[in-house]
């Protein structure tokens, strides 16, 4: 289905010939003639072959007409630069006769979306369907084989039918640009959270050399972006996870300029998958670094507690960084934000976390913030500490804004109340 302009009256452009050269005459399928294959990149005909963009909207010479529509959940079209695998069937509109049809074949057809491979009504066409959704297009001459033809099965100035299903596609993007660097996205991820340099993320990484040897595997590693703990594979792998979601899988073609230089000159293939990605945040009153909360796992909604809130939190470790501290025991601990009924570090942390958040809280100044007599750190004198716990459950304390007169006052001097007790 080489669908592109041919550039020399011996040699017809789209035959089956050029979709596979390293095949023998004798291995050539019959049904070859307006196989849409070759790589017409250079072609100037017609304006027909390069890179091309995906119009928004299709010409007035290419016809469509749905036939099947894409189920509900397939909404997404491949973009220029995807690998598309469809079925086809072609046809003359002439006289209905059959020229070429992958399904006779029974093997799909697989192309790079807009970069001239096939002719220019198909890179058109092909660009505004979605997975499993099969069309009808017709195809004037200019957008197909145009005052040549493709002999003997198409004649000069002819009109195409094509009935094509798309079946699958792989989303492609060159990272950097100069393609050392191509990534295909395996698996979907969710959210719409990416992850940005100097996040902490958990990943999966294997890289694969071009004859197949594992160069190395890492499952459930914990990686800073931007910190170069990947070694040479570090800046492929950043910009890949710069652009994936939590739960998503993509594979990333390099170049040696990419990987490991000329310790594997025909470079590699490196597969990551995103497990989580850890926000981190300042929540500390001053702002100076010394609470820092990263979030293992997300938390429900969007609401946090509010002064006055009841809270359920689950405290299961606390460390110096390395091992347990003195004393330490975890327990869960019920109380009232901004009460004081608990340590700093523990009241500002709860107060930036949602429903069934876990966060791994560091404390620098541990004595300070963190001496928690409930958890058995009343007389804490490590410099840092480092405590993982939850937040299941909460309930937040009415709005001051959504008070009565009445309320407010009451509110105010129990507040008033409490704050006295905290001084003595």
């Amino acid at each position: 289905f080489g669908l592109a302009a041919p550039r020399l009256p011996s040699s017809p452009v789209g035959s089956f010939r050029h979709l596979a050269p390293a095949m023998s005459d004798d291995e050539m399928p019959d049904a070859g003639a307006g196989m849409p294959g070759g790589d017409y990149s250079d072609s100037d005909d017609d304006g027909m072959g390069g890179d091309m963009e995906m119009p928004p909207e299709l010409p007035e010479g290419v016809k469509k007409e749905i036939i099947t529509e894409a189920d509900s959940s397939s909404w997404k079209k491949p973009k220029k630069g995807d690998e598309v695998t469809v079925h086809y069937v072609g046809t003359l509109a002439s006289d209905g006769s059959e020229f070429d049809s992958s399904r006779s074949r029974g093997q799909p057809f697989a192309f790079t979306l807009g970069r001239g491979q096939v002719i220019k009504g198909w890179d058109m066409g092909v660009a505004t369907m979605k997975k499993g959704e099969v069309a009808k297009f017709t195809l004037a001459p200019e957008f197909a084989y145009g005052e040549s033809g493709s002999p003997p099965k198409i004649p000069a100035n002819a009109t195409l039918i094509f009935e094509v299903e798309l079946i699958s596609w792989a989303s492609k993007d060159d990272l950097f640009g100069d393609e050392g660097a191509i990534k295909t996205q395996i698996k979907e991820g969710s959210g719409w959270k990416k992850p940005k340099d100097g996040d902490e993320v958990m990943l999966s990484l294997k890289s694969v050399a071009a004859d197949g040897t594992v160069i190395e595997e890492r499952s459930n590693i914990e990686y800073t972006l931007g910190s170069g703990d990947l070694g040479p594979i570090a800046k492929a792998c950043d910009k890949l996870l710069s652009g994936m979601a939590k739960d998503e899988e993509c594979e990333v073609k390099c170049t040696k300029d990419y990987a490991y230089g000329d310790k594997h000159p025909d470079g590699v293939t490196i597969t990551i998958t995103l497990h989580e990605i850890f926000e981190t945040k300042d929540v500390s009153f001053e702002k100076n670094g010394s609470l820092m909360k990263k979030q293992v796992k997300g938390g429900e909604g969007y609401d946090t507690p509010n002064d006055g809130a009841k809270l359920k939190l689950v405290v299961e470790k606390a460390t110096d960084g390395s091992k347990d501290l003195d004393g330490f025991k975890a327990a869960t601990l019920e109380f009232i934000a901004g009460n004081g009924e608990v340590c700093d570090a523990i009241e500002f942390a709860v107060a930036d976390m949602k429903k069934g958040e876990k966060v791994v809280l560091t404390v620098t100044s541990a004595a300070q913030l963190a001496a928690e007599e409930k958890l058995g750190l009343k007389g804490l004198t490590a410099s840092k500490a480092v405590i993982t716990m939850t937040l299941e459950d909460f309930e937040k304390a009415k709005d001051t804004w959504n008070m009565s007169e009445e309320e407010k006052l009451e509110w105010g001097l129990a507040r008033k109340e409490r704050g006295s007790e905290l001084l003595k």
